[in-house]
């Protein structure tokens, strides 16, 4: 990555759909909305609600399937030469080491980011109780061990922030040969009409994303950092340079903008140039001096 920012996998379409608003070759890497084996509809409407401060969203993984993604999607991220980190979900470990291999086999990616922290995977309900499988360190190193099994590709895992304590996770992770983790995915919420008295949403919960979360995500990216020898991709909630720099402090090697895209479609890219002219403005050299930098 020739800056430390990417996008947040879900908000930023394969790439091509901010082509209109700035050169996505620009920005560290392209994170690709999560890819199945098989194409996925998602769940039904509404999928989006407005919250104070973000919003909450089910769609259901909804993408294009892997087939679709290698003759329609990948080309044009490859044509623009940008980096491109290949979000997958799968039901098995099975599925995400087939997924894996297949992206590699097609050089249709650089790194992989293992999506274990949606409640679509559903072979979390057999990891002792759990609802998602990155609640699970023994399901996570199970899930990890066969993606690493896969490929030669860096191997990111993307966990929940809804457990107790992300180190748990984050270490079965980094023990079962992962390159690093993403942190964090989104937070279960809800919402409900008091009119009708009935969910907001169809599938009645979802994630909550946004600015509202970013001080959990700092956080949890800090308690991370502190337990682990991998790197981590920070996100939740980044909406300026300055919040980018927030989750750098905390620990994070690189970070993932998300939600914000929908209101500011250029906000990834503003943010590369915040971070450089924050560097210029502290007369610093390499970025990698503000990693884990927090004085406390």
């Amino acid at each position: 990555m020739k800056n430390p920012v990417t996008v947040a996998s879900g908000t930023f379409g394969y790439g091509q759909e901010y082509d209109r608003y700035f050169d996505v070759s620009r920005l560290g890497a392209v994170t690709t909305k999560s890819l199945s084996l098989e194409p996925r509809a998602g769940n039904k409407p509404p999928r989006i609600v407005e919250t104070p401060a973000g919003m909450l969203n089910a769609i259901g993984l909804q993408n294009v399937g892997l087939e679709a993604y290698l003759r329609d999607k990948a080309p044009y991220l490859r044509g623009k030469g940008v980096p491109v980190i290949a979000n997958i979900v799968g039901r098995t470990p099975e599925e995400y080491a087939e997924l894996a291999r297949r992206l590699e086999a097609a050089d249709a990616a650089d790194a992989i980011e293992a999506n274990l922290s949606c409640p679509n995977v559903h072979d979390a309900k057999r990891a002792r109780g759990a609802r998602i499988v990155s609640q699970s360190p023994e399901a996570v190193g199970r899930f990890t061990e066969a993606i690493v099994s896969a490929t030669r590709l860096p191997v990111f895992v993307k966990l929940t922030p809804n457990v107790l304590d992300i180190a748990e996770p984050a270490l079965a992770a980094q023990e079962a040969g992962a390159t690093g983790v993403s942190l964090i995915n989104t937070l279960i919420g809800m919402a409900i009409d008091p009119e009708t008295r009935r969910p907001r949403l169809a599938n009645v919960v979802g994630g909550l994303s946004g600015p509202a979360i970013r001080p959990v995500a700092v956080k949890m990216v800090w308690d991370a950092a502190r337990a682990l020898d991998i790197p981590i991709i920070g996100m939740g909630g980044i909406a300026t340079a300055a919040d980018a720099i927030e989750f750098l402090l905390a620990g994070a090697r690189a970070v993932a903008v998300g939600c914000i895209s929908f209101r500011q479609p250029d906000a990834a890219v503003q943010i590369v140039d915040g971070i450089a002219d924050y560097l210029v403005r502290h007369g610093i050299s390499d970025v990698n001096e503000l990693v884990g930098a927090v004085e406390v």
